[in-house]
């Protein structure tokens, strides 16, 4: 097995990426005419031919299954396992055919590399580049055809296994740009029946499963990885590899909805990440998870409802409508809570409905655990409170503007009843309304004086003409001076 794993092949891995897609890109239309040199089945190119060429994936599919290959089956998989036991023989013309096939298969494959050098050493017009494309993976599948029918009559010889594993991986890369995930999955199970024992393989299998929603599959594939690489010796692990097997394990566990299986992969893979930014995308999807206790659901269509907004979608009532939906099938206060200062922030901001998102606001904060300073226990309810606030001075400031006095202090006391980051700005508004009760402006303005950083120049100075106004109407005239001065310095810049 060793001996295998080294690939001992005279040709390097080409870049595919270099010969862009066969499967897609082979003519303009269905039907389309191309003279171009065919393939015959001992693998020579035959005279120019005028049939007409192959221009759709399953034309290409058809004349694939032409060439007449051998397909790895289950008693390919057992010669292989007898091969492990030790319990096949070679007969001595087996041997001798088998070299023939061999030699069959090399100069095929020699055939395709030479092909694809041609891109990268000419300046081909766009019909030469797709002669060259379609004639080099059917010189792939025919040389794998030969290596096949080689390893089913010599399964000893070491350069056969090398070739084929050699044609297999560069046939599923192959496939793989041309967009035909299927077509590489399948040669990337072929591919295992020799390198049964190398995590990449089953992870790259269970990426291309993952990748086309087949979460079965790639769980299964991503499972045996991580088998693989727990069974080596602990200290020659590379946990980076690792947490990547990890992480696309619980991804495929999510989608299946096993979710103690994808928070106990999530919780591993954040013990092993590589870096900080690893270890907080893992922290996003654990809490993604728990957003509403496992009700997976209910967080992919939230997170639809909110794709939408972000991408401009402006029917705001259907998307409050199905955000209230949404409420009837979380399973949560916490996810109810969120549900509930989404459809607020459309009220308010888009559906002009502010003061019932106020009311729904205050719902939320009246139920979240406060500090000392009233302040939230932690960041997503801090979030609340921030919004809450700000709404209400918000619409505090709408019916000052409109004289509605009594609703705008109502509106501003809302806004000093919870600690967030621009309360000194309520506590001047109602230091402004209550001019006439000259100690009330006072006990407003000094709470106001305390969060003055908060505050714009025009507003600072506003408050100290407030202090100065007041102590000269109440008679503290000495005070009254000081205020004054500061109001000048400050007018001045000094």
């Amino acid at each position: 097995m060793d001996k295998i794993r080294k690939i001992m092949t005279p040709f390097l891995f080409f870049n595919f990426t270099l010969i862009g897609c066969i499967l897609n890109n082979i003519g303009q239309s269905k039907g389309a005419l191309l003279s171009m040199n065919m393939i015959s089945l001992d693998g020579k190119l035959s005279p120019k031919s005028d049939r007409t060429a192959i221009s759709t994936n399953k034309e290409i599919e058809d004349t694939i299954r032409e060439i007449n290959h051998y397909s790895l089956s289950d008693s390919l998989w057992k010669m292989w396992r007898a091969i492990e036991d030790s319990q096949f023989v070679v007969a001595k013309v087996d041997s001798i055919r088998s070299m023939k096939t061999f030699i069959k298969g090399v100069n095929l494959a020699k055939e395709a590399f030479d092909l694809i050098n041609e891109l990268k050493q000419q300046n081909l017009d766009t019909l030469s580049v797709k002669k060259i494309k379609f004639t080099a993976i059917l010189l792939f599948e025919k040389a794998r055809a030969h290596f096949e029918e080689t390893f089913k009559l010599n399964p000893f010889d070491i350069r056969t296994q090398n070739y084929l594993i050699w044609v297999f991986q560069n046939l599923a890369e192959l496939y793989d740009h041309c967009d035909n995930k299927l077509r590489a999955i399948n040669m990337l199970e072929y591919l295992t029946y020799i390198l049964n024992d190398d995590p990449k393989l089953y992870y790259t299998l269970g990426q291309k499963y993952f990748s086309i929603g087949k979460w079965e599959q790639s769980l299964v594939n991503v499972r045996a990885s991580i088998d693989l690489i727990l069974d080596d010796d602990w200290n020659k692990i590379d946990t980076n590899q690792l947490f990547w097997h990890y992480y696309l394990r619980a991804r495929a566990e999510m989608q299946l909805e096993l979710i103690p299986e994808a928070l106990l992969s999530l919780n591993y893979a954040k013990l092993i990440a590589p870096s900080e930014n690893e270890a907080g995308e893992v922290q996003k999807k654990i809490e993604w998870i728990n957003w509403d206790d496992g009700n997976l659901n209910a967080s992919r269509k939230s997170d639809t409802l909110e794709t939408r907004l972000n991408q401009g979608a402006k029917d705001y009532s259907m998307i409050k409508q199905e955000y209230v939906e949404l409420l009837s099938q979380v399973r949560t206060a916490k996810a109810k809570q969120d549900i509930n200062w989404r459809i607020a922030q459309l009220e308010f901001n888009f559906l002009n409905e502010k003061e019932i998102a106020i009311d729904r606001m205050m719902k939320i904060v009246n139920a979240t655990e406060l500090d000392s300073t009233r302040s939230a226990a932690d960041v997503k309810s801090q979030k609340y409170i921030e919004d809450y606030c700000l709404m209400s001075y918000v619409f505090g400031l709408d019916y000052l503007r409109n004289q509605h006095l009594k609703k705008a202090f109502v509106y501003f006391y809302q806004s000093i009843s919870f600690s967030w980051s621009r309360i000194g700005k309520g506590y001047l508004q109602l230091a402004k309304l209550v001019a006439l009760d000259n100690n009330a402006v006072l006990k407003f303005a000094e709470q106001a004086l305390i969060y003055q950083d908060q505050l714009t120049d025009d507003e600072r100075n506003s408050l100290y003409q407030l202090f100065y106004q007041s102590y000269k109407k109440l008679g503290r005239f000495d005070d009254a001076a000081i205020w004054l001065q500061k109001s000048v310095s400050f007018s001045m810049g000094e």
